[in-house]
């Protein structure tokens, strides 16, 4: 199996962010949308991935993907930036794109606001599935409640990695003894910790170290590890070279 993690496009909330020069989350979204340079960023993903060389004369694994990707299967969260990149891939890609809502980001679906001078949490459940159905007909999943996925409330940072390890299980359990290649759109801040249980790391062991906070990872780059003979090969992290430089979020 060849497994593949890209990072959803820019989203509104990672607009504002850089807008903010990444000091204030002022101003965002329970569940942005992704902006219009997110799907420039998309359609460009979406064409090196379909590129097909099959002829290149390759040694040994083909680390860097000069015959192409060969993807077969196509995977996304419900939260919409992951959608709609996905929707983008599986039209070029003439793939089905599957929900697996365990890839969501850490946290869920919230927003807090200062009210009163007090932080408060509505209870959001994300979207429908009537929206969904309505809005990305591409899309498959699995049946959730007609108030939406999320079950409401900030997800709790103890069930971030037993979260990732439940995602990657049920991946491993259904990709890990074929030839399939695997692609999972997903969230930066997920991405760290499924890299956590991945390499087995306690970010937090040595004090004497810098702890690890997040494994950077940019808007629509792509990162692969082999799956072989029961060994897991990380072939590479964070490639976007595909992106013009001032489409680099």
């Amino acid at each position: 199996m060849q497994l593949y993690f890209i990072r959803h496009a820019q989203s509104e909330n990672n607009a504002i962010l850089e807008r903010n020069e990444y000091k204030s989350e002022e101003g965002r979204h329970a569940d942005p949308q992704i902006t219009a340079m997110g799907f420039e960023q998309a359609k460009l993903l979406a064409e090196f991935l379909a590129q097909a060389n099959p002829e290149a004369e390759i040694h040994g694994m083909d680390m860097q993907n000069r015959r192409g990707f060969g993807l077969t299967h196509l995977y996304c969260s419900l939260m919409e930036r992951s959608v709609q990149t996905g929707v983008v891939l599986a039209e070029r890609l003439g793939l089905p794109l599957v929900a697996l809502p365990d890839l969501h980001e850490l946290g869920g679906i919230y927003l807090e606001e200062l009210i009163e001078g007090e932080l408060k949490e509505p209870i959001l459940h994300g979207h429908t599935p009537e929206y969904f159905r309505k809005h990305y007909p591409l899309l498959q999943f699995e049946d959730f409640p007609a108030e939406g996925w999320w079950q409401g409330g900030k997800e709790p940072r103890e069930h971030w990695l037993p979260r990732a390890q439940r995602l990657l299980t049920h991946v491993f359990e259904r990709h890990g003894e074929t030839d399939d290649h695997v692609a999972l759109i997903t969230h930066a801040g997920f991405y760290s910790r499924l890299f956590q249980i991945i390499f087995r790391q306690d970010f937090s062991l040595n004090e004497e170290i810098p702890s690890i906070g997040l494994i950077a990872f940019n808007n629509c780059a792509i990162s692969r590890f082999d799956l072989i003979e029961g060994r897991l090969f990380f072939i590479y992290h964070n490639r976007a070279e595909f992106l013009p430089d001032e489409m680099i979020t």
